[in-house]
């Protein structure tokens, strides 16, 4: 179904007609730019090998043929980051070439930014206004899930399928109008036909005329899962024929393993998605002058547990939402002019590089922006590791400062990963070249190393006011206190306004407006229990969340876990 709506968009779109004189022949030869951004890949979540070397970096069962292509054209990153273990903050990073610490937006739900971005990212520029302040005649599009916080157009870029109900976020993914909240159809999960029309219909529209940058941003891998039930079958069949027992849905067994079907499934069209591009791309002769980059906003979020529940991806520990390998490390493939096909290199590279590489690669004479922290990754592309990267930023540096989460900051310099627990202080030492598992803690056998890299880590934060846990607390608290006043208020409002209608049901709106108030007050409640605890919970991995709630009886929302009103 998908190839089907694929190709009847492409038939549509043959039929568009090209102006006479391109802007391309006008302006001179530039390179085109796609950046494939998924949601939630994890490293080892794709049929490519991340790393030569270790046979976990990929999956022997998800299938993504489209990518194999892309990496037998261009070079795996054994070492990509993204900026930030949580979307949001990594998608704000990746527009701006920032890292997370500087832009103040950590992580998903970040509330100390509402303090200390009062102006919002207006001041930021965006990959899209560099690229158009290069004087290349270069036309920019932005499709899919944008940075949640800010529009997309309003960033600079030419073209966006953003709505009137705001910047799109995951609930675009979800719903056909997210304020109504009406489903997507079954034939066309998280938007993924919707979106590869749109990529496309540019792809074709301006291949020829002009230099053009398109940045695909799915709302897949993302939960909830979803994937057309062809896909499924596809993959519960492949799971069959691998010598796995052939269960129906009346199987005790089948719930357990549907999951895993249907994330396969989903990857899978995903990775369609990512073929039609790169076909459009070809039939367009467009592909060998368009550098192609295959990335994720962070570690994967659908992850596997060992006896002890702790979460893995491939050999990485954890997942989404830890600073861990596991949420950070993630796919990282491009092509391009220059670069050796079917090559390795594990040079670290983050997200926030794309910014200086793209301006670097257009042949931009526009200054960069000032602050960028990110260095073009030009020489790596032609030397692959004999290549070096020069970043504004003295390290990559991931500060997760969580009110939800372990908030741990990091640094990786070369070849080692320092990473310090905000709540206890605690470090963390790890050479992550050859112990990318994270396996050896070596803090305690190289203190002055662990020294030197926290110091190093410290004084970035402190210069760009990345945050401190009592501030984001605090920050929290305010924000609790301030949304539970706001609700009381409504609720004195509407009551007062119902006593003034008196309708003939008034009790029953009455106890509506007291229930609706008194389920906010449970929500309060649990929220800040939660908080609470977070603050003097030392674990580097999930928090207690559940246990807690489980204590109050209540559960984040404040429905009662018991199932009374």
């Amino acid at each position: 179904m998908l190839r089907y709506s694929i190709s009847s968009a492409i038939a549509v779109l043959l039929c568009v007609a090209l102006p006479e004189k391109t802007l391309a022949e006008e302006a001179g030869e530039s390179p085109n730019f796609v950046i494939f951004y998924v949601d939630d890949l994890g490293w080892a979540d794709t049929s490519v090998r991340m790393m030569d070397n270790e046979p976990l970096s990929s999956s022997t069962f998800y299938q993504t043929p489209a990518l194999e292509r892309l990496a037998k054209q261009g070079v795996r990153f054994s070492n990509g980051y993204a900026p930030t273990p949580t979307c949001t903050g990594s998608r704000i990073s990746i527009q701006f070439g920032k890292t997370s610490a500087r832009l103040q937006y950590r992580n998903v739900f970040d509330v100390l930014s509402k303090k200390q971005r009062t102006e919002g990212w207006d001041g930021e520029v965006s990959l899209a206004a560099v690229l158009k302040a290069a004087g290349r005649g270069y036309v920019t599009a932005h499709f899919g899930k944008g940075m949640g916080v800010r529009r997309m157009d309003h960033a600079g870029y030419d073209v966006t399928d953003e709505f009137d109900q705001g910047p799109n976020g995951n609930g675009h993914g979800s719903y056909i109008d997210v304020k109504k909240k009406l489903p997507i159809p079954d034939d066309n999960p998280k938007r993924i036909v919707d979106l590869t029309r749109r990529s496309v219909q540019f792809v074709k529209k301006n291949a020829g005329k002009r230099p053009f940058y398109l940045m695909v941003s799915h709302y897949a891998v993302h939960i909830p899962h979803q994937a057309s039930s062809q896909a499924i079958e596809r993959c519960r069949r492949r799971w069959v024929a691998a010598g796995n027992p052939d269960l129906s849905p009346g199987d005790k067994e089948y719930k357990k393993y549907f999951p895993l079907w249907r994330y396969a499934a989903m990857v899978e069209e995903t990775d369609a998605s990512f073929g039609a591009i790169l076909d459009a791309l070809e039939e367009s002769n467009e592909l060998d002058n368009t550098y192609v980059v295959f990335t994720s906003d962070n570690g994967g979020g659908f992850s596997r547990r060992d006896e002890t529940g702790n979460r893995f991806n491939g050999p990485l520990q954890e997942g989404k939402r830890s600073t861990f390998e596991g949420g950070l490390r993630i796919p990282f493939v491009v092509s391009g002019p220059g670069i050796k096909p079917g090559s390795q290199c594990d040079v670290p590279v983050v997200q926030w590089d794309l910014l200086p590489t793209l301006h670097d690669l257009s042949g931009s004479s526009a200054p960069l922006p000032s602050g960028v922290d990110g260095g073009s990754l030009r020489e790596v592309f032609e030397r692959g590791d004999a290549g070096s990267v020069r970043r504004g930023a003295p390290g990559l540096v991931f500060h997760y400062t969580c009110h939800f989460h372990p908030p741990v900051s990091v640094i990786r310099i070369g070849d080692y990963k320092l990473m310090r627990h905000l709540n206890s202080g605690v470090l963390k030492l790890f050479n992550v070249a050859t112990d990318y598992a994270e396996q050896h803690d070596l803090a305690e056998r190289m203190p002055e190393k662990a020294k030197e890299l926290d110091q190093i880590r410290r004084q970035y934060v402190e210069k760009v006011d990345g945050g401190t846990m009592p501030e984001v607390y605090a920050a929290y608290f305010y924000w609790l206190e301030e949304n539970l006043r706001k609700k009381e208020e409504r609720f004195k409002r509407d009551l007062g306004s119902l006593r003034k209608k008196n309708p003939a049901d008034f009790d029953k709106q009455r106890d509506k407006l007291a229930a609706e108030l008194e389920m906010a007050k449970r929500e309060h409640v649990a929220k800040t229990a939660v908080c609470k605890d977070q603050m003097t919970n030392l674990s580097w991995r999930e928090t207690r969340k559940n246990e807690v709630l489980n204590q109050l009886g209540i559960d984040k929302q404040g429905n009662r876990i018991d199932g009374r009103p």
